[in-house]
């Protein structure tokens, strides 16, 4: 045999350097997510329904950053969530000023849902998509 061991196996493409848009995503999911937990902190029929999003959160930003397109659509999702869950709270913190706590709230509630929009917006840009599109899928060796 004349050839070298390379030629049974054709090289493995690298996965493509992950752009700072996805990085920037997962740092504001996260952080819109930890506002989230600080709204829910004060509805307790709320509170752990919040929390296990604030996780879901976290496990797929960690997922999404190392190209899984799955983890994209389950960050997406809990985004939409969130953004049900603190809808009112932007209504009731607005529309209700004898609480001294309403404004704070609603406050929270916009910084949250903006934050959460630009992460998403950032998850889904082009540098973010192109980085997707290139994750394969990794295969077992024979």
């Amino acid at each position: 045999m004349t050839g070298s061991a390379d030629e049974d196996h054709p090289p493995e493409r690298l996965p493509a350097e992950r752009p700072g848009h996805v990085n920037g995503a997962a740092a504001l999911l996260i952080l819109s997510a930890l506002i989230s937990g600080t709204i829910a902190v004060n509805d307790p029929a709320m509170t752990q329904f919040v929390y296990l999003l604030l996780f879901v959160t976290i496990g797929a930003a960690l997922r999404f950053c190392r190209g899984g397109r799955t983890a994209r659509v389950v960050a997406t999702v809990t985004a939409v969530v969130f953004l049900l869950f603190l809808g009112p709270h932007v209504m009731w913190g607005l529309s209700d000023p004898s609480d001294p706590f309403s404004e704070e709230y609603a406050i929270r509630a916009i910084l949250a849902i903006v934050t959460e929009g630009i992460g998403v917006g950032l998850l889904y840009s082009p540098p973010s998509r192109a980085y997707f599109r290139s994750a394969q899928p990794r295969t077992a060796r024979r």
